[in-house]
Formats: structure tokens, sequence, C-alpha cells
């Protein structure tokens, strides 16, 4: 379904992840529980996410009986009972979900961080909702959001496996040929991101005596041409044991026990994010020096064609590998159709290996710098001053 936590209205956070909770709690036709229990007696699999773009439902079953996916997605997307008994109860299961999420350093801090570094875009909003947003949703409010955004105009069916296709689209004409198709009910999110002129830094408090940095740099949507060089960024600094920010903060300084880069297609401009933990007594005052060091030397210097060619040759293994199995191969084509269309898979190789060593520098020096980067350091709440 084409909606996700960037289509909740402020004070209204988590609805689309509630919705995916009691999509799960019964239908006009089946009770609470019964559709894994089918799902089981069948010899199938399923389950559910929600993200920032979208709400994805996926069944896995044998050939000879993969329709009974249909059956169940077609009532529960016009049938599902807001039970106030079951609603109640699965609001204090996402509530508590919501509190496990943030009782851990990593949750807290990605949280405060997108908080800091968007100021008006609902990608600054957790997925799952904020507690106050959660704790006064009503049965009422949550139905009607349901069944302004749950229908074939805002939902895209994805079939992948061993079946005949002409047999297959007259069941899927069975099973949703009768329920009226809507318009699509979510517009463009009207809501834009200012550009960011000036460095914003956080402190966060926390139990750990380990201090933790992430850093947020503001980058463009899934399609851009730009998108495919910060892919390649992503690797270059933290893929492997011979990546840039490895090989420097790891195996060199041994300033940290690990540095991730992480760049992932969203609809809208999103954050491109480099995270490393301290090892021993490092500072992140040293962490983020080194960070700021490696990512000027890629900006001035360049990186060579054989750091390019091997994040081509991982990015590539890693496209491929997405498409092992058929549920693999669902969730992506599924995933690329809300949020772009199906062209971005066909050319996605194509426009990655025409990147060149020079668009790698060019792209890490216009997006990776300091006006538009947020930091937020994790510290021990006993020992250190909080920043501003």
């Amino acid at each position: 379904y084409g909606v996700g936590s960037r289509n909740e209205r402020q004070g209204e956070t988590g609805r689309s992840h509630f919705v995916e909770h009691m999509l799960f709690k019964g239908t006009e036709k089946l009770d609470k529980g019964e559709i894994d229990l089918l799902t089981m007696k069948n010899g199938g699999s399923n389950n559910a996410f929600t993200s920032y773009d979208f709400t994805a439902y996926y069944f896995s079953f044998a050939s000879d009986r993969w329709e009974r996916a249909l059956e169940i997605e077609a009532d529960r997307m016009v049938n599902t009972i807001f039970d106030p008994v079951e609603f109640e109860l699965e609001k204090k299961v996402v509530i508590e979900e919501m509190k496990a999420g943030l009782d851990q350093p990593w949750g807290l801090l990605m949280q405060k961080l997108s908080v800091a570094a968007f100021d008006r875009h609902p990608y600054r909003n957790p997925v799952v909702g904020w507690q106050k947003d959660l704790e006064r949703t009503t049965r009422d409010g949550l139905e009607a959001y349901y069944r302004t955004h749950y229908h074939p105009g805002n939902a895209i069916l994805v079939l992948v496996g061993d079946f005949n296709t002409e047999d297959a689209l007259i069941e899927v004409d069975k099973a949703f040929g009768s329920i009226p198709a809507a318009e699509p009910s979510v517009s463009e999110v009207a809501v834009k991101e200012p550009p960011q002129t000036a460095e914003k830094r956080i402190a966060v408090r926390w139990r750990s005596g380990v201090p933790r940095l992430a850093i947020a740099y503001h980058v463009p949507q899934i399609g851009h041409k730009d998108s495919y060089a910060l892919q390649l960024l992503s690797v270059v600094l933290a893929e492997g044991k011979s990546s840039r920010l490895y090989q420097r903060m790891i195996e060199g300084d041994q300033l940290a026990t690990f540095a991730i880069a992480e760049y992932a297609e969203s609809r809208d401009p999103a954050l491109f994010y480099i995270r490393a933990e301290s090892r021993g007594n490092h500072t992140p005052e040293e962490i983020e020096a080194a960070i700021h060091d490696e990512l000027g030397r890629v900006g001035t210097e360049g990186v060579s064609e054989h750091e390019l060619d091997r994040a081509k040759h991982q990015i590539e293994a890693h496209f491929v590998l997405t498409k092992e199995r058929n549920l693999d191969q669902a969730i992506l084509l599924g995933q690329i159709a809300t949020l772009d269309s199906l062209d971005y898979i066909d050319n996605y190789l194509l426009r990655m290996n025409a990147v060149k060593p020079a668009y790698i520098s060019d792209v890490c020096g216009r997006y990776l710098s300091e006006q538009n980067r947020t930091i937020a350091w994790l510290l021990a709440d006993d020992t250190v001053e909080s920043q501003s």
C-alpha cells in the first residue's frame, strides 16, 4: 500500500504501523488468529512491515495453493474489524514496541538525529509514531484512516512464482474485482524540507559508557541522478574490510569497533548516515575528526578506479542476491513500484556502472559537507554536559 509514516498528519503519527497490526486481528469472515492459522495449515508463511513510504503485507505459499493469499488479502482490504477490545490491547502492544526501540542506544540516538536533521518533513517522525499520538489514537480514527488508504487505488499487487499468468489474473480478478477502485488517496507530501545552511549538533545522554556518533547529511530521493553515486560512495566508505572508514578507524587508528555508511532509497529527499561506536577510551571528537578527514580526502583526492570497481561489484552482487528468492523478488518489485517505477530496476546496474571516479568526488563534496550535516553524540549520562 502506498501509505507510510510520511503520509500521517501532525498529531496522528504511527497510524500506518498501527493499522498493520490490526489487519491481523480479524475480519468479518476470519476470526482473530485465523489468518495465521490458515497460513500455517497450508504450509505457508506471512508477515508485514511498515516504512516511511509504504506498508507491505506478504505471503509465501506452495504453487498449488497460493490463491489462499489472494482471498485473505482481498478480505482484509475491506472487511477488517476494528474490535474495540482488540484495538485497546493492540494499542498497548504498539506503545511497548515503541518503548523497546528507544530502550537501546542506537534506537534512541537515531530518533533524536532524525528530529534534529529535519525541520519540517514528516521523515522526522518515527515510523512507529510518537507516544502521545499513539495514546490518543481512537478506534474510530484508526478505522477512518484504514478506509481512506486501504483500497485498490492505493495498492500494488505483486505475484512471483510458479503459476500461469493468464490463470493467475483470472484469480486476481475473482478476488479483487468487486472491490471499488477508489482514486489514489495519497498525494505528494505538501511539506518540503528547506535546504540546511549550517551544521547542527546534539548530544544525547545514555546509561552506557560507550560513546557513539551518528552524522546525517541531506541527500536526494530514489532515481535522482546523484543517487547512484551516493550508493557507491556508501560502499567505498564503509562496506567491507578494504573500505575507507574500516581501514582508517578500525584497522589503522583503532578508534572504533565499527563504522557504517548508509544511503537508502526513499520517495522524498532523505538522509545519508555515517555511524560509529567508540573503541577503548577514544572520544567522539577523535572519531568525528577521522570521518571528516576521510570525507575531505574523497572530495579533494577522489577515489581510485580499483575502489570504484570493487564498490560496483559489491552492489551488483547485492542486487542479484536481493532477487534470489521469490519473496525477495516480490518485495523488491513492490517497493520500487511504490517509490518510483520498474524502469528503475531495469536500468539500475547500467546507471550504476556509468558512474566515474570524479563523480563520486563531486557528490561527496556537494552533499557530505559541513553546512549540510547534523551530528549526534551519545554520551554517558553521568559524566558529560549536553551540547546544543
